[in-house]
This record gives structure tokens, C-alpha cells and sequence, in this order.
């Protein structure tokens, strides 16, 4: 019996969600939406979709420094490339231009 997500994170599913194609935000943007005070929450949110059958657009969360998170580096590869098939851009030290691709 597949869990079911908190109201948090239902809410920031719901938030990522609305994420348009080809753009990013942050955790800590997410976070201040929902409203809650950790970005930590989002990043745990978003970790749990490989538990449920969400098909959230997860990769369009990036950390505020405009690069992604770090985490195992499949994952790391697979949001860059889903990212770069959007048509988000990254510079030569993996980071985002928040200004042009930030949502």
C-alpha cells in the first residue's frame, strides 16, 4: 500500500508542479510559497517522490546558488539532462542563471 504524502508535501508537489517548462527555482523559494521555514522540507518532499507514483517535475528544483544539489551522481546527471532538454542552460561551473531561466 503506497503511503500517503503529508499536506506539506502535497502542497509543494502542487507547487512544483506549476513550475513552467524550461524554468527552475529554488528549494527556499518552493519553501517560502508553501509557506513553511525549512527548504531542507522541500528537498525531503521531492526525495520521497521515488516512493510514490507522483510524476512531479522534480528536476526544475535547483539549490539558490543556481546549481543542482548534491546528491548521488545518476541523480546529478538525469536532472542536468532533463534540465538541458528544456533548454535551461548551465555555465562551465554547473550553475543556472536564475535571472533568465528562474521562474
Amino acid at each position: 500500500m503506497a503511503h500517503k504524502p503529508s499536506t506539506t508535501f502535497t502542497k509543494i508537489y502542487r507547487i512544483v508542479n506549476s513550475i513552467p517548462y524550461g524554468q527552475v527555482t529554488t528549494y527556499g523559494q518552493v519553501a517560502q510559497m508553501v509557506p513553511i521555514s525549512s527548504a531542507r522540507i522541500v528537498g525531503f518532499a521531492l526525495a520521497s517522490l521515488a516512493e510514490t507514483d507522483e510524476n512531479i517535475p522534480w528536476h526544475r528544483v535547483i539549490n539558490r546558488d543556481g546549481k543542482i544539489s548534491s546528491r548521488h551522481t545518476d541523480d546529478v546527471i538525469l536532472q542536468k539532462e532533463l534540465l538541458m532538454s528544456e533548454g535551461v542552460e548551465f555555465d562551465n561551473n554547473g550553475k543556472v542563471d536564475l535571472r533568465r531561466f528562474g521562474w
